[in-house]
């Protein structure tokens, strides 16, 4: 082979190493521009999401918010539902001691009006003998 045959074998070479240099420097900027794109259409969904989570975020803390009050009133009504069942046992526990209390009276005084009638009937008995004795 002849030098002219080189050159021509390495000016196509170089030609076509040219073309595919060309192509893909061609190539890397419009993958750079899609990137560009897709990063700016990025940041504007980011930023479209940020103002969407905004109020839900606030939304989400007012609710937090009034299920903890909620709790409180609950917890509160507990207390209030204890306080009166322990009231109320010592209501029933005190009407158990007073009705014990009438309970041994009404039996003390029946055992004196039993004591009483007793007397009178023996005492009218003495009377009557005493008055068909004379």
């Amino acid at each position: 082979m002849d030098s002219q045959s080189w050159i021509l074998i390495l000016s196509v070479g170089f030609f076509i190493m040219t073309l595919g240099f060309i192509a893909a420097i061609g190539f890397l900027i419009y993958a750079s521009l899609e990137i560009r794109k897709a990063a700016q259409t990025f940041k504007e969904f980011l930023k479209n999401t940020e103002e969407r989570i905004n109020p839900v975020l606030e939304e989400t803390e007012q609710t937090l918010k009034s299920l903890r009050k909620v709790s409180d009133d609950v917890a509160t009504v507990t207390e209030n539902a204890r306080n009166f069942s322990g009231a109320l046992y010592e209501i029933v526990d005190n009407l158990r001691a007073l009705s014990s209390i009438v309970h041994d009276v009404r039996e003390g005084v029946s055992l004196r009006v039993l004591g009483v009638k007793a007397g009178v009937k023996t005492a009218l008995n003495v009377l009557i003998k005493e008055l068909m004795n004379k």
